[in-house]
């Protein structure tokens, strides 16, 4: 899949490439040499995401990688797959002293959580999930990783106006 040609869509409905699905222990990423998606790492100790993620096509964030994205949802996607997706907010990141943002979104084809307008409407524990996650993900990488803050929709849209300026 040439993910070149997929439309990043709109700030409110835009679209997310799957690459890991929720509750993965193992860590894939998109090559564009291979144009495929590649295994990267293999967490230990049953470690593994608390949610999908992926990214956004046609961005470009300050690590050089296209926006990085969470999709809550109560199931998982296939990787590969696009998603369209609202955001809800953000996860301010340190990733070894390089801002390396995540934004939260929710995927518009699900019914319930299409509902969902913030990150105050989560009916979890949205912090502590996101803090562990990083916390267990700096102790496998050995490396050092920071969540700073959290920001609104507002700021979360912002920061993907920012990558989409950049040049490609």
């Amino acid at each position: 899949m040439n993910y070149k040609n997929i439309p990043f869509g709109d700030f409110e409905k835009f679209n997310v490439i799957i690459e890991i699905p929720k509750g993965s222990e193992n860590k894939y990423e998109y090559d564009e040499k291979l144009d495929a998606v590649k295994l990267q790492w293999v967490f230990k100790k049953g470690f593994g995401f608390p949610f999908d993620y992926g990214f956004i096509p046609q961005t470009l964030a300050e690590d050089n990688d296209e926006v990085d994205v969470f999709v809550i949802a109560e199931h998982s996607f296939y990787p590969n797959i696009v998603v369209e997706c609202k955001p809800i907010g953000m996860i301010d990141v340190l990733d070894r002293g390089e801002k390396d943002n995540k934004i939260i979104a929710i995927p518009l084809a699900d019914p319930d959580y299409s509902k969902y307008e913030s990150l105050n409407d989560l009916f979890f524990d949205y912090k502590k999930v996101f803090k562990d996650f990083f916390k267990e993900l700096g102790i496998q990488k050995d490396k050092k990783i920071e969540i700073t803050g959290f920001s609104d929709k507002t700021a979360a849209i912002e920061y993907i106006k920012e990558s989409l300026e950049k040049p490609q």
